[in-house]
């Protein structure tokens, strides 16, 4: 009933439902989809006949169009002098969250109620950790409960084509890395790599020593491309960068100015950073290194698990390299 040329443009009317056909022409010729302007008007006439579009703003039929991961959350308050500007901050997040379809304020024993939406448990486990170390300071009590849609208010789909085009991407940077044979070459490649797929303002690689104490700042570009500066040594034991090579496990951000686990906010309001990725370059089931990255901009869902993927897949293709004996830093 929905092919990837009408879940492209449901996923932009989504985003504006008053796009027009010429708009979307040319967003669809631009992903390789030649059509013409009445083609697609003719496609929206048949996608309203066929009940997939309901309304404008877009609404769309979840059982149509994808199976999703529903979770309504309760939050319990804990009060301090900090609890207002706290609620704010969690009313900013929930209005700007592409998870979040419902929130309100409650009384009675709980304080607060979301309806999340996402399209696989490991996009709530990851989102949901991000969420508790973010308001972990507001929340005393949080209770998670699956839930079956009864009615839905408009969310987007992430166009299918888009998303194979941008993974497609991702393996043609990774296979390019083969005509570097030098492992130093290879890594700053990637961090320069990074800096323009994911829109970066820096990126960075740290290696995790022999003895398993520290991380060495080796790579870096963007903005900043010097590795002998507050940062060029990490104790494993410390900070978010730390942190993911102790744990084997990524930490993200989208509100990098107020999260706790990264400390120097006032740097990161000076750059105007918003968002924070950081995942481990693993090794028998152990971080040898952790490649992360800050940008100006908030990124979305998809982003954090194409970066993830990426990182997965730079593991196994420089397990050659892991191997060796003088890989790690001294």
């Amino acid at each position: 009933m929905v092919d990837e040329v009408d879940r492209i443009i449901l996923s932009h009317l989504g985003k504006n439902a008053r796009m027009s056909s010429q708009e979307l022409q040319k967003i669809l010729d631009d992903l390789g989809h030649t059509i013409t302007g009445r083609g697609i008007r003719h496609r929206l006439q048949k996608l309203e006949k066929n009940n997939v579009i309901l309304g404008y703003s877009v609404i769309l039929n979840p059982n149509i169009l994808s199976k999703k991961i529903n979770r309504t959350i309760i939050l319990k308050f804990k009060f301090s002098k900090d609890t207002s500007e706290l609620i704010d901050r969690l009313a900013e997040y929930v209005i700007d969250s592409q998870f979040c379809t419902f929130s309100s304020r409650l009384s009675g024993d709980y304080n607060w109620i979301c309806h999340f939406v996402f399209d696989s448990i490991e996009q709530y486990d990851l989102e949901i950790n991000n969420f508790l170390n973010s308001f972990g300071k507001l929340i005393s009590d949080f209770r998670s409960y699956e839930s079956n849609t009864i009615k839905s208010s408009p969310y987007m789909i992430y166009e299918d084509q888009e998303m194979k085009e941008r993974k497609r991407r991702i393996y043609e940077i990774i296979e390019s890395l083969k005509k570097y044979d030098n492992i130093n070459d290879r890594f700053q490649e990637i961090v320069e790599y990074i800096v323009k797929y994911f829109d970066a303002s820096f990126a960075r690689i740290w290696l995790v020593d022999k003895q398993r104490k520290m991380l060495i700042l080796k790579f870096s570009a963007g903005k900043y491309t010097r590795i002998d500066g507050n940062f060029s040594k990490v104790p494993i034991n410390s900070l978010k960068i730390g942190h993911i090579a102790k744990t084997n496990k990524p930490v993200v951000s989208n509100d990098v100015v107020n999260d706790p686990r990264i400390k120097i906010h006032n740097w990161a309001k000076k750059e105007k950073l918003k968002s924070f990725i950081g995942y481990p370059l693993s090794y028998k089931g152990k971080a040898v290194a952790v490649v992360a990255m800050f940008s100006k901009k908030k990124m979305n869902h998809h982003d954090f698990e194409l970066f993830g993927l990426f990182s997965e897949q730079l593991s196994k293709e420089l397990t050659g390299f892991f191997e060796a004996k003088d890989f790690l830093s001294e």
